[in-house]
C-alpha cells in the first residue's frame, strides 16, 4: 500500500466518524488557532508601530517628560514637572549640534467653526512651530506651511487636516478666512493632505497652530508636556546629539549632578526595540498555550486511533491474511494520524492568518503573515501525529491475523 491510498484511507476514516473526527479537528485547530493568530496579531501590532514611527527619520530622536512606552509603576514619574514652553524655547536656542529642532503639543476635544459649520468636539489642536509638516510627515495640500516669524510673534493662524476642512465645507478659495477654535479667531493659512487612518483613528482630524499663539489662549487648559523632535546632523552624530541634549536639558531644569533626569530622550531605535521586547513575550505566550493545547489535542487523536483500531480489528485481520507486513499497518495508521493532525492545523493556520489579515484592514495598516509561526506549527503537528500516532498503529501492527479475523 503506497502513501496516497493511506491517505485516501485516513479520509475515508474522518468521513465514517464525523462528531469524533470534527472534534479532535477542532482540538487541533484550536491549538494552532493560539499560535498563529497570536503571532499574527502581534504581527499586525508591528505593523502598527512601524508605519506611525516611519515618520522620524533614523537621525531623529525626542526629548518628553515621559517614557514612550510605560512599564510598570509609573507613579514616581507622574511627579515629574512638564517641560513647559519657555524651556523648550530655551532648549531650541542652546542645542547647536542639532541639525533642527522643533516644538509641539497636543490637545484633544477643539470644536473648530466656520460660518455656519461646525467640527464635532474631537479635533486635535496641535500647538508647534514651522518644522511641524517636516517632522511628523503632513504635506500642504492647498496654501502653506506656517511661517518662524507667525511663531515667534504668536500669530492667530492655523493650518487644517483634510477631515476637518471637509466637515467645515472650506477649501482653496476660503484660505485666508478666519475660523473659530474654541471660540478664538485663527486666519486658515493652509489645509493638509490627508493621511488617512491608522488603528481606526483618522490622522486628519487636527489642526495645527503657531505653539506661542495656542499656549496663550489654551495655556491655563493645556494639559500635556511640550515634547521637542531633534534632528541629528547624521545617524553617526546622533549618539553625541542625544548626550548634548540631555545635558542642555539637564542644565535648563537646574538638575544637580546627583539627581536623575526628570525627562526622556527617545529615539525610534529605542521604542522599536521596547515594543518588540513586548510583543515577543505575547508571542512566546501563545506559543505556550498552544502547545499545550496541541499536546490536548495529540491525547484526543490517540484515543481516535485507538479505537479505530479497535473497530478495524476484521480489517486489519483481512489485510494481513492477503500478505500486508507489520510495516505495512504501522505505515497506514501513523499516516492516519498525521493526517488527522495536519488538516487540523491548516484548518488553525487559515483562521489565524484570516483573523490578522481582517485586523489590519480593521485598523488600517498592512496584515501580517506569521510565516515562522506557521512552519512551528505544522511542524508541531506533524511530531504529535507520529508520537501519538505511534503506540495505536504499534497497536495495529502486532495484531494476529487469526485473532483478529475472529474478532467480533
Amino acid at each position: 500500500m503506497n502513501w496516497f491510498e493511506s491517505i485516501r484511507m485516513a479520509f475515508n476514516s474522518l468521513r465514517s466518524n464525523k462528531l469524533r473526527s470534527g472534534l479532535t479537528l477542532l482540538s487541533m485547530a484550536i491549538g494552532v488557532f493560539a499560535i498563529v493568530g497570536i503571532a499574527a496579531a502581534v504581527g499586525v501590532l508591528d505593523n502598527t508601530v512601524n508605519e506611525q514611527l516611519v515618520t522620524l527619520g533614523s537621525n531623529d530622536f525626542i526629548v518628553q517628560k515621559d517614557p514612550a512606552v510605560e512599564m510598570g509603576d509609573g507613579r514616581r514619574r507622574q511627579s515629574r514637572p512638564d517641560i513647559t514652553v519657555r524651556q523648550g524655547a530655551e532648549f531650541k536656542k542652546r542645542l547647536g549640534r542639532a541639525e533642527k529642532v522643533s516644538l509641539f503639543n497636543q490637545m484633544p476635544g477643539k470644536v473648530v467653526k466656520f460660518n455656519d459649520e461646525a467640527t464635532n468636539p474631537n479635533i486635535t489642536l496641535y500647538g508647534s512651530d514651522e518644522l511641524f509638516t517636516t517632522f511628523v510627515g503632513y504635506t500642504i495640500e492647498f496654501g502653506r506651511e506656517l511661517d518662524p516669524e507667525e511663531v515667534r510673534l504668536g500669530r492667530d493662524v492655523v493650518l487644517i487636516g483634510a477631515d476637518v476642512a471637509a466637515d467645515l465645507n472650506f477649501d482653496e478659495k476660503d484660505l485666508g478666512s478666519t475660523v473659530l477654535v474654541d471660540g478664538h479667531r485663527y486666519i486658515v493659512v493652509g489645509i493638509l493632505a490627508s493621511k488617512g487612518s491608522v488603528m481606526g483613528q483618522s490622522q486628519d482630524n487636527l489642526i495645527v497652530a503657531p505653539i506661542s499663539s495656542a499656549s496663550k489662549y489654551f495655556f491655563s487648559e493645556w494639559e500635556a508636556s511640550v515634547n521637542i523632535i531633534v534632528r541629528a546632523r547624521s545617524a553617526e552624530l546622533l549618539e553625541e546629539t542625544m548626550d548634548e541634549a540631555i545635558g542642555t536639558m539637564r542644565a535648563i531644569r537646574r538638575l544637580q549632578v546627583t539627581q536623575e533626569n526628570n525627562f526622556e530622550v527617545v529615539s525610534q531605535a529605542e521604542v522599536v526595540e521596547t515594543i518588540s521586547g513586548f510583543t515577543k513575550y505575547i508571542t512566546f505566550f501563545g506559543l505556550f498555550c498552544g502547545i499545550i493545547a496541541l499536546l490536548a489535542a495529540g491525547v484526543g487523536i490517540m484515543n481516535i486511533m485507538l479505537v479505530s483500531v479497535k473497530e478495524r480489528t476484521k480489517e486489519i485481520g483481512v489485510r494481513k491474511a492477503i500478505g500486508a507486513k507489520k510495516q505495512d499497518i504501522l505505515t497506514q495508521f501513523i499516516i492516519e494520524a498525521v493526517t488527522i493532525c495536519q488538516i487540523g492545523a491548516w484548518l488553525g493556520i487559515l483562521t489565524g492568518v484570516g483573523v490578522g489579515f481582517l485586523l489590519g484592514l480593521a485598523l488600517g495598516v498592512s496584515p501580517a503573515f506569521p510565516w515562522s509561526s506557521i512552519l512551528v506549527s505544522t511542524g508541531v503537528c506533524l511530531l504529535i501525529g507520529i508520537l501519538f500516532g505511534a503506540y495505536p498503529a504499534w497497536q495495529a501492527a502486532r495484531l494476529d491475523p487469526i485473532d483478529a479475523l475472529r474478532y467480533e
